[in-house]
């Protein structure tokens, strides 16, 4: 029998954004307030603010052409560069990093019932970065109970299939990104998209074991991403954490997208400051600061303060809003001059 967890359709419901928030500022003018606002710890995200970056479009189907075959063939890497792996690490009482340099699953719950948080790129690193880790630091992963998809782009749901079939649990992703994924067809590297599963909605509640998160839908990255808000521990202290679904401008060159992705930035940050969230992550280590934290995580004495635990988070909001409105003029700019 499936695995079954709770759903609670509780919206707490904000202004999805309206009007952009500060119009008429250049490309230019945009992108060094969203410079200036990584400079505040989130420089990971700096390169949002690019304005010569070429913008490509990772939403559509593309006809692949086939490999070439014999003696002459060239093999493609697997990865683009080679990394260390990084064990199973506790980050919060009851969050756990699961993954690569490259790309995270977070771990959130307790013993009495998890929720997986994406499920990497392939069942080759599903099973090692997952199933394997939880092993390896003494986690059960039959205690998982769902796996949630932030967005549908397959180093997130390439393994969740493969996690889902073996757990036998449902695999959660809005509406929006269903639809995405199924129009998609089977990628070179991750495969194909899993089947339509179990949708969750702006708002809801999502209860598993002792631990519940409140799912934010974020369109921008993909029509669909999702951006969850949560509570994190670290021994007495109580903390708000909030991941960002979804970051990079892979969506293609649409001013309307980018306003979106500006839209859900606002959006996120008045629901950070009403959950004076404190702790923000991703999915992406190189984005977030994910691996030098961890770092310090380890070699953290008694008493000193939580690596993953910040003050500025306001301004991680400034660069993705400001950074998507300055790729927004650079487009609306290309398009008058044509």
């Amino acid at each position: 029998m499936r695995k079954t967890f709770g759903i609670l359709m509780c919206c707490i419901c904000l202004p999805s954004g309206g009007l952009l928030a500060d119009v008429g500022k250049t490309k230019e003018e945009y992108a060094a307030l969203g410079r200036a606002a990584a400079k505040a710890g989130f420089e990971g995200y700096a390169s949002l603010c690019d304005l010569e970056r070429p913008i490509r479009n990772v939403n559509v189907k593309r006809e692949r052409k086939p490999r070439p075959s014999g003696k002459n063939a060239q093999r493609r890497p697997t990865n683009r560069y080679e990394f260390k792996p990084i064990p199973a690490t506790q980050v919060f009482d009851n969050l756990w990093f699961l993954g690569t340099p490259s790309v995270t699953t977070w771990l959130y719950g307790t013993p009495e019932g998890y929720l997986l948080i994406d499920g990497l790129g392939t069942d080759e690193d599903a099973q090692k970065h997952v199933l394997g880790a939880m092993q390896d630091a003494g986690l059960d992963p039959s205690a998982i109970e769902a796996i949630l998809v932030t967005h549908g782009h397959g180093d997130h749901y390439g393994g969740a299939d493969y996690l889902s079939k073996t757990l036998n649990v449902p695999i959660l992703m809005t509406q929006a990104d269903w639809t995405l994924v199924g129009g998609l067809g089977a990628h070179p590297r991750f495969g194909p998209a899993p089947e339509r599963d179990k949708t969750v909605e702006d708002g809801q509640i999502l209860e598993f074991g002792s631990s519940s998160l409140q799912v934010h839908v974020t369109p921008g990255h993909t029509p669909g991403t999702v951006s969850p808000i949560f509570t994190v521990y670290d021994g007495e202290y109580t903390h708000s954490a909030l991941l960002w679904g979804g970051t990079g401008f892979n969506f293609g060159p649409f001013i309307e997208v980018f306003e979106d992705y500006a839209a859900s930035a606002r959006k996120m940050r008045r629901h950070a400051q009403r959950a004076d969230v404190e702790v923000f992550i991703s999915g992406h280590p190189g984005r977030d600061g994910t691996v030098n934290r961890l770092k310090e995580l380890r070699s953290r004495a008694p008493g000193e303060p939580h690596p993953f635990v910040r003050q500025h988070e306001g301004e991680l909001f400034d660069v993705l809003e400001n950074c998507a409105l300055a790729q927004a003029e650079r487009f609306r700019a290309s398009d008058h001059n044509r």
